[in-house]
């Protein structure tokens, strides 16, 4: 497990790729994975901007992963829609934005 932080403010694909574990035709195994991840550790990177030749190259965090975080965050009353407007607004509120 890496244990390195990535910057708060790492752009958010616009659009699950094509492989994401959350859409459609996505590893159910490594979505059930991520989503325990996202809920209690840290974002999720994409992994289609992930791992290049051995060397990481991470440029942005997974849609399908924050699309989640932002369904459960809006359930439990901590977000006030699930959107990424309001995962700003929150950010902004509690201080974490750079």
């Amino acid at each position: 497990m890496r244990t390195k932080q990535r910057p708060i403010d790492m752009p958010i694909k616009s659009v699950m790729c094509s492989t994401c574990p959350f859409g459609p035709n996505g590893c159910k195994d490594v979505m059930a994975s991520v989503q325990q991840r996202v809920l209690s550790n840290a974002s999720q990177t994409c992994h289609s901007t992930g791992v290049a030749i051995g060397k990481r190259r991470d440029t942005h965090l997974c849609r399908g992963a924050r699309d989640f975080q932002l369904q459960v965050l809006h359930g439990i009353g901590f977000l006030s829609e699930p959107t990424d407007e309001a995962w700003a607004a929150k950010c902004k509120e509690l201080g974490i934005n750079k």
